[in-house]
């Protein structure tokens, strides 16, 4: 249930691939009042999530990899580990989406496509940005994974990282302190931790 009236939002800034409002609300429960601010993805028609991020599984002599990208983010001025991941094009499906974005960033094909998760959002404090993680199946001893050749765009400057998954938190608990880790991939990381304790 909404506990607030809402203002129409006012758009206070419009750029390619985002834009800014700021929305006004009052209590229902005691009629204070505030301003909201919040930041939102410019989609295309039809489109309703935003993007995905992908678990990807490679298999490869006789052991399971996890697929990791490291690419430098503008917004925190640092080098920051991540799963795969990109926005979904108009009339394109989240697995098609997937399938793209592996292969536009690290090269790989999958062969399977495992899971597609539920909508999650990744900041819903200041943002709608949300997306779907797929989990996929990457097949490393097969000719086309021998050798994967990225496709990236111009300006992308992308790190393809293969971490043996029973060693993903060691990898990660010994980062350079100039590296960062994404959320979604930090959380995978723990929950491991979690249901091991």
């Amino acid at each position: 249930m909404n506990p607030y009236h809402l203002a129409p939002s006012e758009v206070v800034f419009k750029g390619k691939w985002i834009e800014s409002r700021k929305t006004d609300f009052t209590a229902k429960k005691n009629g204070a009042q505030g301003t909201w601010e919040s930041t939102h993805r410019n989609k295309p028609p039809g489109v309703h999530i935003d993007g995905v991020s992908i678990l990807a599984r490679v298999k490869k002599d006789g052991k399971i990899y996890i697929l990791l990208v490291k690419q430098y983010r503008i917004p925190v001025g640092k080098v920051c580990l991540e799963l795969p991941a990109g926005l979904v094009d108009e009339k394109e499906t989240i697995e098609q989406a997937a399938l793209r974005e592996l292969h536009e960033e690290t090269g790989y094909k999958a062969n399977r496509v495992v899971k597609v998760s539920t909508i999650c959002y990744l900041d819903p404090s200041i943002t709608d940005d949300s997306q779907k993680i797929v989990i996929v199946d990457v097949d490393g001893d097969s000719s086309e994974n021998k050798n994967p050749v990225q496709k990236l765009d111009p300006t992308e400057s992308i790190e393809i990282v293969l971490v043996e998954v029973s060693e993903l938190n060691e990898y990660i608990s010994n980062l350079d302190e100039n590296v960062v880790v994404e959320s979604t991939l930090l959380s995978f990381s723990m929950w491991n931790d979690f249901i091991g304790s």
